[in-house]
């Protein structure tokens, strides 16, 4: 009962120090609210703009993580299927997004009124380069920069390698925090999200790293596919060119023996009629496998199923300003009654300390 007592007068007193400190209490709660309002106001706005699809994986292939626990366990999943191209696991789609190739690619994707690419509209934006940039490139970085200056002779057989610079870099960095790539690996959904500071442009950018990424993963898994279709094209036209020259040489050796039923003709025009039957039978054979590959290319084609399409975002995603006041005034009430409730027992610490 004497603790229970205790316990009741130390929060009664504690509520008294509160209470008699309510003018400072109230002020600087009211001071954080005003702060909160301020943050709200001058914080930009930005608009998010989306898209939902699922990935159509090939038959025998799934989302789960099977295929990997089997991996792990020594049981090749895809033998036992049949020999079937790999698609591209969804949770390497934002992996995919990182890479140098999709990022340059991104930033010529055309955006604005003025179908300019976004690399040049971001640069507009943010109003050239900074002097603070400029005066670090040709003082702290200057060894570097001639360096580098040096090295670009060299540099010039190597133009198979990607070569990014400085502003390159800084666009990146952009990028990440303007594109979000999300994976639902039990779904199988994936969402690509946009938040800029305009929803046109916002807009426009999501459609184009939606596009941008379809289009790199049926590059990926119809790859092997075309180059087959190629090369037995190429074979076709070049069978089919030979196909055509041995009809004419038997057409011309006709008419130029009209009337001679010689055994030399006969032999010689039994040898052009024998080359140009298996002539006749590759090339057919060329044919039906140039159709087989146009049918094989169709079926390796990955097909997305868009789930929520691009549109322009009509309502603010940031900030929210309502949340950012009741915040605020949530942290400015806490801080003030912590000091108060604080202030003494630490004056009084540091009064027995200093004696």
């Amino acid at each position: 009962m004497d603790t229970l007592k205790d316990d009741e007068i130390d929060l009664v007193a504690l509520l008294k120090t509160v209470f008699l400190a309510r003018r400072f209490v109230i002020k600087t709660t009211i001071s954080f609210a005003f702060l909160g309002v301020i943050l709200a106001v001058v914080s930009p706005t930005k608009y998010t703009a989306s898209s939902t699809f699922v990935p159509q994986l090939s038959e025998g292939q799934t989302n789960s993580p099977l295929g990997g626990l089997a991996s792990l366990a020594g049981i090749n999943l895809s033998s036992i299927m049949g020999n079937q191209p790999q698609d591209i696991s969804p949770s390497l789609y934002p992996q995919i997004a990182e890479s140098i190739p999709y990022r340059l690619a991104l930033l010529e994707a055309k955006v604005g009124s003025n179908d300019t690419s976004f690399r040049n509209y971001v640069l507009d934006q943010s109003s050239g380069v900074s002097i603070l940039s400029i005066l670090k490139k040709y003082t702290i970085g200057l060894p570097a920069l001639l360096l580098n200056s040096q090295n670009d002779a060299n540099s010039t057989a190597d133009s198979s390698l990607f070569q990014i610079t400085e502003e390159d870099r800084d666009l990146f960095e952009f990028l990440a925090q303007v594109l979000s790539i999300e994976v639902d690996d039990q779904e199988g959904l994936v969402s690509i999200k946009v938040e800029f500071a305009d929803r046109m442009v916002s807009a426009q950018l999501a459609q184009a790293a939606t596009d941008l990424l379809q289009s790199n993963i049926i590059e990926f898994k119809s790859q092997s596919a075309r180059n087959n279709l190629d090369f037995i094209n190429s074979q076709y036209k070049t069978k089919r060119q030979e196909f055509e020259q041995i009809q004419d040489s038997i057409a011309i050796f006709k008419d130029q023996n009209l009337n001679i039923t010689s055994t030399l003709y006969q032999n010689q025009l039994t040898r052009l009629e024998s080359q140009f039957t298996v002539t006749s039978a590759v090339f057919q054979e060329l044919a039906g496998q140039v159709e087989q590959a146009k049918i094989q290319v169709n079926k390796d084609t990955p097909i997305f199923t868009i789930i929520e399409p691009v549109s322009v975002p009509l309502e603010r995603s940031k900030p929210k300003r309502t949340m950012m006041v009741v915040v605020w005034t949530f942290l400015g009430g806490v801080f003030s009654v912590g000091w108060v409730l604080v202030k003494s027992p630490v004056q009084q610490i540091i009064k027995e300390l200093g004696s």
